[in-house]
């Protein structure tokens, strides 16, 4: 299937459906070798089941042998050559090489006129010549000719040349032009090639194939110079420089080195590549054919590559000794200091070994690159540097700080291949300093954070006695690893906040950041809240973006704990994006456990397990207890909301268990009230205890405020008939007091299903429905859906639905709706005060009236509105 060229098939169809009609007529696709115009022709083959099509290709061989190609077009029609006549016959004979002598070429058109509406009146008739502007003129004449004296007759001719000057008879038929994909077909092709590639890696491959479909499948994109750092001209395939091979031979040496001068000056300052083009030989005159051609053009004093690939083609085809002068002749144009390290980068080109002084230019100036072109560019000049720095441990010093440029660029790909290369290089002590621990921050990125930790201790361990501020630094980020481990350790969090607040530097920040679920644990999400998103902002701005890939899932944590829904969804949306972008296998996974809690609210099954899935396929792997806690949370919180507790507590549970692979303390205690809860319906009251008790003690040592909150929500679950009131009135006092706060919502709800347990239902009914109208805000529409169900057993009338004629009772309606959230006859009785056999008997006739089969489709009924069935049986 061909991706992104909808429109050129368009027009191929409308060619073929006119001949179809008898309007025969032609089309000549225009565009850049390898761009996919043989693939256009191919598919328009298969499509023409209805016609008979004969094909043939030019070669530049026999481009000068007439009517060499109308011989292989010809072959599959020869016996009709007894069918024309005589005078006919023997010219067309003649050009086939069928009889002697000469071939008239009027006489010969003339046969292929007879020859093609005879075949025609029988089938229609595609004519398909590829490589066209390597066919003989002989043969080009002859197909125009019988062409325009066939355009009553069904037969249609598609015919691609290259954009170079064609065959003029050529010119007659009307031009499709062939362009560059899209974005998004170019990477689907990539994709499918190569499958998950990094972000950076996939950009500099697009840039470098300009949307041509054969550089696409054919650059060879595993070579260092299409990493994300790469900088200047890349590598051809041997296919890749075979198609282009030819184009080059058509232009002028002086054109071809223009080409080659504009390659290598990437960025296309125009003063610089006429002034090196000029020393090499260039004249105005090899300009104006460039510009005239459309190679090249000329905006804003700027050099625009309009064929970057034949521009690429050019630089990799040059010798060696002319790739030298042109960098040579580049630096020679570039003079006055702000041009002094792109120049230092063309003198560098030419550098065969290494050389100290250029080494050392090179690294002078890469914060100067890194300011002006990003700190993807910053890492190209000093992985350059590395490359001709004769000292080892300096060299590996140079890779070391390229490999954090990458890191900030968000290149993890590079960032980890220039690490390894400088740790064989230079000692852990030089390496440490240089990229402040980037080795476990990788690690915790992307592979174990067990691992991570090791590293990080390494690294703190050898520079202590160097920096010791450094070895602070990197012991914050070994108790962030600890906590991820399941370490239970209380750390100085607001004094990190502070600290967060006085630092300038996002970068810097970023290091300085709590795992969010950390900050919701101590009932500090809103005080993080402004900081948080003040530094996700820093980080987000210029070319750093990538790397804020591990903070925005956390500042989409915080968000959610503070209510703001929508914009905390935007931000895991971005997030999901980077992670992907990055190979960020772990904040991937951390995404797919955030996506996983939305869907639980939302009573989305499939999402729920898919997304859950998704996490533990790298969690379980990698050994991260708290994304693996995170899924069975979420998967147990999605269980607790379709109404299945028994499931909910087998898998929340094993939160508290020590040994168990999703053991950790602080997602248990975020959880807890969904254990309790759980525990408490399923009939384990004392397990349900016990960890109530702990969250109380919990409370009591953190004094976070949804803690003293849960622990009263708790109490009140387990509590006597007459202090359970005080407990929910003492949580709902504790929580946030905001409308989109989904633990007071939740409060709410089950303080309201209490009040209309002990029959004071216009209390119940007002609780309800703020829980309703709090989870719609949300967007919990799975909770929201409890609650009203919740207010219409209140009986006040206070649910907000649409309505409609139902054949069932308002019993009926109210156990209905309670079978269709999977509870039991024994469970909707103790729910509407109803022995189970009654329960059963009002089963049998809700069945009964609505045509169902079993109670399981009751889930399928839309009960707000006339009692629809909204899914399939």
């Amino acid at each position: 299937m061909l991706r992104g060229r909808e429109r050129e098939q368009s027009e191929l169809s409308r060619v073929l459906s006119e001949a179809l009609a008898g309007r025969g007529g032609g089309l000549v696709l225009w565009g850049a070798p390898g761009i996919g115009k043989t693939a256009l022709l191919r598919d328009a083959q298969r499509r023409a089941t209805e016609f008979l099509v004969i094909a043939c290709r030019g070669y530049s061989a026999e481009s000068v042998m007439d009517f060499a190609a109308l011989h292989e077009l010809l072959i599959p029609l020869v016996d009709r050559l007894s069918g024309l006549p005589a005078p006919q016959a023997r010219a067309l004979a003649a050009a086939l090489g069928r009889e002697t002598g000469p071939a008239d070429p009027f006489l010969v058109g003339a046969a292929l006129v007879t020859m093609l509406a005879t075949v025609a009146a029988e089938r229609p008739v595609l004519l398909v010549v590829d490589d066209a502007h390597r066919v003989d003129p002989a043969t080009a004449r002859a197909l125009t000719f019988a062409l325009r004296r066939l355009a009553a007759d069904r037969v249609a001719l598609l015919v691609a040349v290259s954009d170079c000057a064609a065959v003029p008879a050529w010119h007659a038929l009307p031009v499709l032009p062939i362009g560059p994909l899209a974005d998004e077909p170019a990477r689907e092709l990539l994709s499918q090639r190569v499958g998950a590639l990094g972000a950076p890696r996939i950009a500099r491959i697009l840039r470098v194939a300009d949307g041509n479909p054969l550089a696409l499948r054919e650059l060879p994109i595993g070579a260092e110079e299409f990493a994300g750092i790469g900088w200047g001209p890349v590598p051809f395939g041997p296919l890749l420089r075979a198609s282009f091979a030819g184009r080059l031979a058509e232009l002028a040496e002086p054109v071809r080195t223009l080409l080659t001068v504009a390659a290598a000056e990437d960025s296309g300052m125009l003063s610089a590549v006429t002034a090196a083009a000029g020393r090499l030989g260039v004249t105005a005159a090899h300009w104006e054919s460039a510009l005239s051609t459309g190679l090249l053009a000329i905006t804003d004093g700027h050099v625009e590559r309009r064929q970057r690939l034949l521009c690429g083609a050019a630089y990799d085809a040059a010798a060696p000794a002319l790739r030298r002068a042109v960098h040579l002749a580049l630096a020679d144009a570039l003079r006055g200091p702000e041009h002094e390290e792109l120049r230092t980068w063309h003198l560098a080109a030419v550098v065969e070994g290494t050389n100290s002084a250029l080494a050392q230019a090179l690294s002078d100036g890469a914060e100067r690159v890194r300011a002006r072109a990003g700190t993807l560019a910053a890492a190209a000049v000093l992985r350059r540097a590395a490359a001709i720095t004769p000292d080892p441990v300096l060299a590996g010093v140079r890779l070391a700080t390229a490999s954090r440029y990458a890191w900030e660029g968000g290149d993890l790909e590079s960032a980890r291949r220039l690490l390894a290369l400088a740790e064989t290089r230079a000692p852990v002590t030089e390496t440490a300093l240089a990229t402040a621990g980037l080795a476990g921050l990788l690690e915790l990125f992307a592979g174990e954070p067990a691992v991570a930790r090791t590293l990080l201790l390494r690294d703190a361990a050898a520079v202590r006695e160097r920096d010791s501020a450094a070895a602070n630094g990197l012991r914050l980020l070994i108790d962030r690893v600890s906590w991820v481990l399941g370490t239970d350790e209380d750390p100085a969090i607001v004094r990190e906040l502070d600290d967060l607040d006085a630092e300038t530097e996002p970068a810097a920040a970023a290091r300085l950041l709590l795992p969010a679920a950390q900050l919701l644990e101590w009932g500090l999400a809103q005080r993080a809240l402004e900081p948080y998103l003040a530094v996700a902002a820093g980080m987000r701005q210029g070319d750093t973006r990538a790397a804020a890939v591990g903070l925005l899932p956390q500042v989409a944590i915080v968000q959610f704990a503070c209510g703001r829904w929508e914009a905390g969804e935007q931000m895991l949306a971005e997030a999901f994006e980077l992670a992907r972008g990055a190979g960020a296998d772990n904040i991937l996974a951390e995404c797919w456990n955030l996506r996983a809690r939305l869907a639980a609210q939302r009573g989305e099954a499939k999402v729920v397990a898919r997304a859950v899935e998704r996490s533990l396929a790298v969690s379980r792997p990698h050994g991260i207890p708290s994304l693996i806690a995170g899924a069975y949370w979420h998967h147990g919180f999605h269980a607790l909301t379709a109404g299945d507790a028994e499931t909910a507590y087998r898998r929340l549970r094993v939160l508290y268990q020590p040994g168990h692979e999703a053991a950790h303390p602080t997602i248990a205690r975020l959880a807890v009230v969904d254990l309790v809860e759980s525990a408490c319906r399923v009939g384990r009251f004392e397990e349900a205890a016990a960890q109530a008790d702990l969250i109380v003690a919990w409370a009591r040592h953190s004094r976070a405020p949804w803690a003293i909150a849960a622990a009263h929500t708790c109490r009140a679950l387990l509590a006597d008939e007459d202090r359970v009131e005080h407990h929910y009135r003492r949580a709902l006092a504790w929580s946030d007091a905001g409308h989109t706060n989904f633990a007071r919502a939740r409060g709410q709800l089950l303080y309201g299903k209490w009040l209309r347990r002990v029959r004071r239902r216009r209390d119940a009914a007002e609780q309800l429905r703020s829980a309703a109208d709090a989870f719609d805000l949300i967007g919990a529409t799975a909770w929201a859906a409890r609650a009203r169900v919740e207010l219409d057993l209140t009986g006040t009338g206070s649910a907000k639905h649409a309505g409609g004629a139902t054949p069932l009772t308002a019993q009926e309606s109210q156990v209905a709706r309670l079978a269709a959230q999977g509870l039991t006859n024994r469970e909707i009785g103790a729910e509407l005060f109803l022995s189970p056999r009654t329960i059963g008997h009002h089963m049998s006739r809700i069945l009964e009236k609505l045509g169902l089969t079993g109670r399981s489709e009751l889930r399928g009924i839309d009960f707000d509105n006339g009692m629809r069935l909204i899914r399939p049986r």
